[in-house]
């Protein structure tokens, strides 16, 4: 094997500055004790722009390489077939999927089951796995297609994006919140059935708004999750997963003692085993979305630049595939 490998590599000059890009990296870096994976694939999500602007709160030391996703092969038997890995400390306590290798404990890797390519799962991703979650919690919350609209927040995002796939393939009626007008055609696409602006709940400082949604999904938090949960019908309930607008919102108790509205929060980091083996296996199954080529956006390393500068900004739609050794999918 190789002595040094390719990664993109975030780090700290002497008086603070950040730079990012591509380097060569002594395999010995990869000091976590664990299995070898050469990746193939990894994503960008919002934690990865972070990470690579040298986030404080994302990048533990420094040089850091970020991928909070990685699909690929185990380095010490290739032929047992394709691998991938989500979460936990993946790019971020540990380097991550940007480079040619990470080095992971067993017990975070999930073989690839039947019915997804390495490239999908990368397509899919966190932002898949989340998507998953949240709509796992709703119907486990008892929510059922003839209750009415659901409503996604951050819809041209990743877990936006991917959720209104899922809810849509379970027979929802979907409506997709969004700040972005030009954005409807590729919403409806998806198959949303509306499109709607954040101001269309009425935002005001009112305890609760007029009932639109049997449920909502939310992907950015802050006063837009305050907003959806005030409008959420009787018996409904809110997962929440983001937090791009913010981390503090302000509202009642009345929207959950007046009309029992559940706020149901879903975390992918530390997801337990068992869960994501369920939920990868339903998004290889039952759940297997054929389009997933047509919200695919793919970006080698060295161009990642971009990229994270238009997700920062909130211009990038849909799932953006990184690809790292560039391997067969």
């Amino acid at each position: 094997m190789d002595p040094v490998f390719d990664a993109y590599v975030v780090d700290k000059e002497g008086r603070g500055a950040i730079t990012a890009g591509l380097a060569r990296c002594p395999i010995d870096e990869l000091k976590s004790p664990g299995v070898l994976i050469r990746v193939q694939y990894s994503s960008l999500n919002y934690k990865d722009a972070l990470a690579a602007r040298g986030e404080p709160g994302i990048v533990k030391r420094f040089p850091h390489v970020p991928g909070i996703d990685a699909a690929g092969v185990r380095a010490d038997d290739p032929a047992a077939g394709a691998v991938l890995v989500t979460g936990y400390g993946l790019g971020t306590e540990v380097w991550g999927g940007y480079g040619d290798y990470i080095r992971v404990p067993d017990d975070w890797i999930i073989p690839i089951p039947a019915g997804l390519t390495t490239r999908d799962s990368m397509v899919l991703g966190t932002a898949g796995l989340t998507a998953a979650l949240c709509v796992d919690a709703l119907l486990q919350a008892g929510l059922d297609p003839a209750q009415g609209e659901i409503l996604v927040t951050g819809a041209t995002g990743g877990v936006g994006t991917l959720a209104i796939s899922l809810l849509v393939k379970l027979g929802f009626t979907v409506a997709a919140l969004t700040r972005k007008p030009a954005a409807e055609a590729y919403l409806r696409g998806l198959g949303a059935a509306r499109v709607v602006a954040p101001t269309d709940g009425g935002a005001s400082d009112k305890a609760l708004h007029k009932a639109q949604w049997a449920a909502a999904i939310d992907t950015v938090g802050g006063e837009v999750l305050a907003d959806v949960l005030k409008a959420v019908g009787y018996g409904g309930a809110v997962a929440a997963c983001g937090m791009a607008a913010g981390t503090r919102f302000q509202g009642s108790v009345f929207p959950f003692i007046l009309r029992g509205v559940r706020l149901l929060g879903i975390d992918s980091v530390q997801c337990p085993r068992a869960v994501r083996d369920e939920l990868w296996a339903r998004l290889a199954g039952p759940w297997r979305l054929s389009h997933l080529a047509d919200i695919e956006q793919v970006v080698d390393r060295q161009h990642l630049g971009p990229a994270i500068t238009a997700l920062l900004q909130g211009t990038r739609t849909g799932r953006t595939l990184v690809v790292v050794t560039g391997e067969p999918a």
